[in-house]
């Protein structure tokens, strides 16, 4: 996949001449919203290309800034653009030149098309790259892909089980060839420009220029949200809210998950339900519900992918694995959840409960161990580490329990691999990953489709960064009917009480739906399984 390209960094000020510079808001350029406005502002120039924003939307509150350094724009057009779905063992990879299908698995399709360059060892020394054990995007795949590409990964479709796919995708995973992108560096106020042809370089670098210099309107919605505004436009943007399983429904699987644990078959269950319904009229775009969900919940890995059809906006705060160009593979799994007080002392008190609390404690101990093992398949002997473990991050909405492992993996192993195999997120399964899944696949009534899947990058020096696919809705279907799907979930324990359960899902459920105007509907119909 390897090909010849360019990449510019330049100074925001160099990009922008005086006289767009003079028609445009200093203070908006600079702002935290530049990579939000600069995207939209290219999604127009380019309709219907694939394209996303992988985007730190925090970076300018983050007590962490340099995970959130970075946001990346990509697009695929021109004569190298590409597009490959999966689903259920076929491939298909459509270029201009039409479209090949082939019965392979998806991960095998990726260790052959993404892969550590021979000359990378040479840059691993470069003073001028990021450090080692930092993942550097530099064009590549970019996508998402989904949960039940866990056939890959050692747990099978049981025989018979049908679930609903209501709102999903048809894909199991879809990714683009990022053909042109632009990489604003937070810290210094740079912007990196990429393009996979030369030739287009100067193309490129006049278009984002044009992009720059578009003012952005006074009062929009995502601005309208941040004060204080529940949705665009002062209405609703979805409509026919439903949730899957009722909440009678739900807590009788949160008991089958709890005997599942007595009976010795797991030590925890991710399990997980969905909230659905359709966009209302004069909401058919993803862009612009992305703003509003990006002003109101703020992450590290705030993400707006549209690839076909489907669009995924995501504010998740977990990351599920980094691959750093010098083979430095990093997860930081994300399990614990407490909403937000409203006062300040409240606040206080919600994180000491979180941080102190043996059942949260528990879960994430449980999940971090797990992916000690999943990196531990591959790491070279003496380099895994548990970065920090049971550590609170503050959020919007909630507060989280995060920990972070890390590992360093030979050159000769491929990178794929890696992914495979720690795929899916263990913070979305529970433990031990395999025989847990299995009863997922009994007890869950539906799909999950892109949701507790991952989305992020493949780039062509070998490094990857991949979100897991939280807080996050997913929008398919035509224009004129769009249809909405919000993945939940909490993890079951022994110990766990299914009426907090069951609020940990509404509490999850506020940070996207009180953003879209939409409310958690507690009047589901009672539905028997």
């Amino acid at each position: 996949m390897r090909a010849a390209s360019t990449s510019r960094l330049l100074d925001l000020e160099e990009l922008v001449p005086e006289s767009a510079r003079s028609a445009r808001n200093h203070q908006s350029r600079d702002s935290e919203d530049l990579a939000a406005q600069l995207f939209a502002s290219l999604n127009t120039q380019l309709p219907g290309v694939p394209a996303a924003l992988l985007d730190s939307s925090d970076h300018a509150r983050t007590e962490q800034p340099a995970r959130s350094a970075h946001s990346i724009l990509a697009f695929s057009f021109g004569a190298q653009a590409a597009t490959v779905s999966h689903l259920k063992g076929q491939t298909s990879v459509t270029t201009p030149a039409g479209t090949t299908e082939a019965q392979q698995p998806f991960f095998s399709w990726l260790a052959e098309n993404w892969s550590r360059p021979a000359d990378q060892a040479a840059a691993d020394g470069d003073p001028d790259q990021p450090p080692r054990d930092t993942p550097r995007f530099a064009l590549g795949w970019v996508g998402w892909l989904g949960y039940e590409l866990k056939r890959e990964s050692g747990s099978a479709d049981l025989a018979g089980t049908a679930l609903e796919q209501s709102g999903l995708p048809t894909q199991e995973a879809s990714l683009f060839r990022a053909t042109h992108a632009v990489v604003i560096h937070h810290g210094t106020g740079q912007l990196e420009l990429q393009c996979l042809d030369p030739s287009t370089e100067s193309d490129w670098e006049e278009q984002v220029i044009r992009a720059l210099a578009r003012p952005v309107p006074a009062g929009s919605a995502a601005r309208r949200v941040e004060g204080g505004d529940a949705a665009p436009q002062g209405t609703a943007a979805v409509q026919d809210v439903a949730v899957r399983d009722s909440r009678s429904t739900y807590l009788a699987a949160i008991q089958a998950a709890k005997r599942e644990i007595t009976a010795g078959n797991s030590y925890e269950v991710c399990l997980t339900t969905a909230v659905t319904g359709t966009l209302a009229p004069g909401h058919a775009s993803g862009v612009d519900l992305f703003a509003v969900l990006r002003a109101r919940n703020r992450a590290p890995f705030t993400a707006f992918l549209s690839i076909g059809e489907t669009e995924i906006l995501s504010t998740s705060p977990e990351r599920f694995l980094s691959v750093s160009a010098g083979g430095t593979v990093r997860s930081e799994p994300i399990k614990g959840t407490r909403p937000r007080g409203a006062t300040t002392a409240a606040d206080r008190a919600m994180i000491e409960d979180l941080r102190t609390h043996p059942k949260d404690r528990a879960e994430n101990v449980m999940i971090a161990d797990l992916v000690r093992n999943d990196l531990s398949i591959h790491a070279v002997p003496g380099s895994l580490r548990t970065e920090r473990l049971c550590a609170v991050e503050t959020y919007p909405s909630v507060h989280q329990l995060v920990s972070t492992v890390s590992a360093q993996i030979p050159d000769e192993v491929p990178r794929a691999r890696v992914v495979a195999d720690a795929f899916p997120p263990g913070s979305m399964t529970g433990a031990p990953k395999i025989s847990t899944m299995e009863i997922l696949q009994r007890l869950e009534t539906g799909a999950r489709g892109p949701y507790s899947g991952v989305a992020g990058y493949f780039s062509t020096n070998g490094a990857a960064d991949l979100a897991v696919l939280i807080r996050t809705a997913v929008l398919t279907g035509t224009p004129g009917a769009r249809r909405f799907h919000l993945g939940l979930g909490g993890a079951i324990t022994a110990d766990s009480d299914p009426a907090e359960e069951w609020e940990e899902i509404r509490t999850k459920s506020r940070g996207v739906l009180e953003a879209l105007g939409a409310a958690f509907p507690d009047s589901a119909p009672e539905a028997s399984r």
